[in-house]
């Protein structure tokens, strides 16, 4: 038809043929965008501490004892615009929960730099639920988050387990009491919610195992914190709890070293570590600083 004569469309037939094609197909996540870099990627056998770890050193990425997979290095490609701001991935992490025990594969990811100096807890207390520190994250910092970043971040449950030493621990045995349940008498053993801090593990794990053959006490031997990406000059809270005492963390040095800490209402670098939700993608950059991942 047409607009001089409309009628001409009216009680007339046409036929057509229409193919559809059933498929189970689900449009890639940035968790699996992440995962296929690292599986389509040569591997090479890195031993350390005695456990042999799958490396993919041409971009950058290990595959830790839990089977998640990380960045690791001096400075990988693991740039996220994230917030209008550079942030880093951590890893792809399987099973995690949310808090109501459904559990996902979800992608780390850590601010590129500290947001400044604070206390852990400026009442010196190593409780999580009740630091002053995840108040701010939490309470202040998050509702100061871009609308869609902060619709980007999901719930997940954080393990708080500890440890009553710090002195021959390497990468596997801080990712194995950090998921444990020795803390402190009466301290949580976990905590749901949406910001937090790095684990040690976070940070062992981001140096290069091929080279440092040190626990963490000693990581400020060459080959070690000089490999880490998450490693900065200066004094940086991490998330775990001294299970020995009522007022210490565990603290990664200026010179790179992982120990323990008793002063937590004393200020330091304060990154925070958060997990995307399972449905955001990757939707374009390389992971450069240039060109950072974006998500959707």
């Amino acid at each position: 038809g047409n607009m001089s004569n409309p009628n001409t469309m009216y009680n007339q037939n046409f036929e057509f043929r229409l193919n559809a094609e059933a498929t189970d197909e689900k449009p890639l996540t940035g968790a699996d965008t992440i995962t296929d870099i690292y599986t389509t990627a040569d591997k090479t056998e890195v031993v350390n501490n005695d456990v042999a770890y799958n490396y993919a050193a041409e971009v950058g990425m290990m595959e830790d004892i839990g089977g998640n997979i990380r960045y690791y290095g001096v400075d990988p490609n693991n740039y996220v615009s994230f917030n209008n701001e550079l942030w880093r991935i951590i890893g792809v992490f399987k099973d995690i929960d949310d808090g109501t025990g459904k559990k996902e594969t979800r992608i780390k990811i850590a601010r590129s730099e500290s947001l400044g100096d604070y206390a852990w807890d400026s009442n010196g207390s190593n409780e999580w639920l009740t630091a002053s520190l995840n108040t701010y994250l939490n309470g202040t910092y998050l509702p100061s988050l871009t609308a869609d970043a902060q619709n980007m971040i999901g719930d997940i449950l954080w393990n708080l387990g500890g440890s009553t030493e710090y002195e021959g621990l390497y990468a596997d045995d801080y990712y194995t009491f950090e998921r444990s349940t020795t803390v402190y008498s009466g301290r949580s053993t976990t905590w749901t919610g949406k910001i937090a801090l790095m684990y040690p593990s976070d940070y062992l794990y981001a140096s290069n195992l091929a080279t440092c053959s040190s626990d963490g006490t000693y990581w400020d031997t060459s080959g070690c914190a000089d490999t880490s990406w998450l490693f900065s000059s200066t004094y940086q809270w991490t998330l775990t709890p001294d299970a020995s005492a009522s007022s210490s963390v565990f603290i990664v040095d200026n010179t790179g070293c992982v120990s323990i800490i008793n002063n937590v209402f004393n200020a330091n670098a304060s990154r925070p570590v958060l997990f995307l939700k399972s449905n955001v993608q990757i939707t374009g950059g390389d992971g450069s600083q240039n060109n950072p991942f974006t998500l959707s």
